[in-house]
Formats: C-alpha cells, structure tokens, sequence
C-alpha cells in the first residue's frame, strides 16, 4: 500500500548515509519498478540528470529507460549529494565497520537488497517484504493512476504484456468504479 511504502522509506531516514542510500534504492524500485539485479548493477553513467531517468540494460539484455517520478526527484538528489558525482557504481556497498558513511564503489549483491530491505521494513513494522513486492507495487500504481498495459510493459521491460498483466493487483473495487463511470455514448 502507499503507506506501506511510506513507512518504508520513513524507516531508511535515520540521518545516515547509508540511511540515504537504502531509502533511494527502494524509492528507485517504488518508483520505477526496478529489479534488485537491476539497481545493483545501475552506473553513475547510467544517470541522465537533465531528464530525470536512468538508461541501462536490463533483463534479457535489452536497453531499458526509466523515469523519475517527481516526488522521487529530492530523494536522488540528497543520496546524489551524499555519493558525490564521481563515476563508478551508483549504490555502492558501505565499508565493514564503518560509521555507516564511508562507501566502497563495488557493487553490492542482490541478496544484500533483501538482507537491508526486511531490515528497514522491520523499522518500519510493515512485516516480511521481499524485493520483488516493490516491483509489484509500481506495477499495480501505476495500472491504478490509468496507465495503459502497454506503456506498463515498456516501463517494466517485459517482453510479453501477459507478464505484465500477472501484475496486476488492483482490487474489485477499481474495477468497479471504472466500469460504473464507462462513457459508452453521447
């Protein structure tokens, strides 16, 4: 849900650079529908500034762009501001035993996204989350807020629109509503 989400991302904001990191990770995944696989991998040349959006290569070795949601824009930009702009990885692994701010600029393992995300979804007392649930909750946002399937299955770069469409948890409810308000004539 979005106060799930909120919560989420309220439990990264500990006043820590890593606390900075973690909450534009898992906004990123909010926001964009990234894979944990995916953000590992993501470059400082991976960001274009300018157009709010990363363009890298994804699952299946296919050239994906994703944008920023603007409410997402503040969150990149303190993790940014934090990272520094330098090349290399863009969220990379804290050192061992450090205050939580020194980074080393190798890329952290996709089980690390799981060990840190049920860490902060302890915080934020939402239960058990796995990565892949974020993915999902984009997917459902977006389909909620009237995205076509289609634009859905390029921003999530799935090859078919059926794995899309396995994305959708929208309730009855929404279902009901959009049909209820159909403009079927004059």
């Amino acid at each position: 849900t979005i106060k799930e989400a909120a919560g989420l991302l309220k439990a990264c904001d500990d006043g820590t650079n890593q606390g900075k990191r973690d909450m534009a990770l898992f906004a990123l995944m909010l926001g964009c529908g990234l894979r944990r696989a995916e953000c590992v991998q993501l470059e400082m040349k991976n960001w274009d500034c300018i157009g709010r959006s990363f363009c890298f290569i994804g699952k299946g070795n296919k050239e994906r762009r994703v944008f920023l949601p603007k409410k997402m824009n503040r969150i990149i930009d303190e993790w940014l501001m934090v990272r520094g702009l330098e090349d290399g990885i863009f969220f990379p692994r804290i050192c061992p035993g450090a205050d939580n701010s020194k980074f080393i600029f190798r890329k952290m393992q996709p089980s690390s996204i799981y060990r840190i995300l049920q860490k902060r979804a302890e915080l934020a007392l939402i239960g058990k989350v796995r990565p892949h649930d974020l993915r999902r909750t984009f997917a459902t946002r977006m389909l909620e807020q009237g995205c076509d399937l289609f634009i859905l299955q390029r921003a999530m770069g799935h090859t078919s629109v059926a794995t899309t469409a396995r994305y959708d948890f929208r309730s009855e409810t929404s279902r009901e509503k959009v049909c209820k308000n159909l403009e079927v004539f004059g």
